[in-house]
This record gives C-alpha cells, sequence and structure tokens, in this order.
C-alpha cells in the first residue's frame, strides 16, 4: 500500500499533542490528582501542630506525608512545562522544514515500512518496530529504538485506514 500525503499543519500539532498525551498524560492526572490529597493533609497537619504540638507527633506525620506527595507534583508540572515548552519549539522547526517539502510518502511493503521525504528516505524492517497503538483515529508505528511515525485516518480515508491498520496488526506482534 502506498499514499501520497500533502503536509497539513493542522493535522501535524493534533498529532504531536496525541504523542505528548500518551507520554505525559497519565503521570499528570496522577501527580494532579494527588496534590489536592498533598494539600490537605499539609493543613490537617498544621492545624494539629498548631493547636496541640505535643500529641504524639501525628500533625507532623501529617506534614511529612503532604509534602511528599506534593512534592512529585511540584517536580512533575515543571518537568512537563519544560518538555511541552521544548516539543512546542520543536515543532515550529518541524512546520517549517515539512512546509518546504509539501508532499510525504508512506509505503507499506511485506517486507518494511518505506517513508519518503523530498530527498530523504526511510526503510524500517518490520521486525525493528516494537509496537504499534491506534488512538484518536491515528495509527502510531513505534520502533525499537522509540522512534514514532504517525499516519491519520483524516490523511488516508477510512477504508484504507482500517486496511492499514489490519496489515500492520499482522505484521507487528506485541
Amino acid at each position: 500500500m502506498r499514499f501520497e500525503l500533502v503536509f497539513d499543519k493542522d493535522i501535524y500539532n493534533e498529532q504531536m499533542d496525541v504523542l505528548f498525551d500518551l507520554a505525559w498524560k497519565r503521570k499528570i492526572s496522577y501527580h494532579k490528582n494527588s496534590q489536592y490529597l498533598g494539600f490537605v493533609l499539609i493543613f490537617i497537619g498544621a492545624i494539629m501542630i498548631y493547636k496541640r504540638p505535643n500529641i504524639f507527633g501525628f500533625g507532623h506525620v501529617l506534614l511529612f506525608s503532604g509534602l511528599s506527595t506534593l512534592i512529585p507534583f511540584v517536580y512533575y508540572y515543571f518537568k512537563v512545562k519544560y518538555n511541552y515548552k521544548k516539543t512546542s519549539v520543536l515543532r515550529s522547526k518541524e512546520i517549517e522544514i515539512n512546509e518546504d517539502l509539501k508532499e510525504f510518502v508512506f509505503e507499506f511493503t511485506e517486507k518494511s515500512f518505506i517513508m519518503n521525504a523530498g530527498k530523504h528516505s526511510i526503510s524500517i524492517n518490520w521486525e525493528e518496530f516494537l509496537m504499534h497503538l491506534v488512538k484518536e483515529n491515528n495509527l502510531i508505528l513505534i520502533t525499537k529504538d522509540y522512534q514514532s511515525y504517525i499516519l491519520g485516518e483524516i490523511e488516508v480515508g477510512r477504508v484504507d485506514f482500517q486496511k492499514v491498520i489490519s496489515f500492520v496488526k499482522e505484521k507487528v506482534k506485541t
């Protein structure tokens, strides 16, 4: 199967958001929910220490527990914010480069996956792929060195997209 695709900035941004969410969404939601617990434990611990500072040190335990749940949230908040900023800079550079190329070719053969972008060509054997995912009508192929390739249903059409998914399921064993 061979698909000649035209670069679209909006589709590219949506696909990169899918990849970013795939990498960070679970940690963000976990630590976002743990921040509430951290604030509650710190508040209760501070009140217990303020009202009765010498009652078995339970206020100190709550204060320590609250801080230990709140610190990872702060760490991941800044880490995710930094990574999102970094990826947005890389996105803008990638968009500038790809708007000049305009045309991409994705080819799915029996032996390998081939992608052509301008003068550059990449051929990857199916054994080199670690896994495939279908998220938000996008097929994501991930190699063993964690390089990802993404193809959207909007780019190839619903019927061809289903054909590609069934073909990739045969070739990439997860």
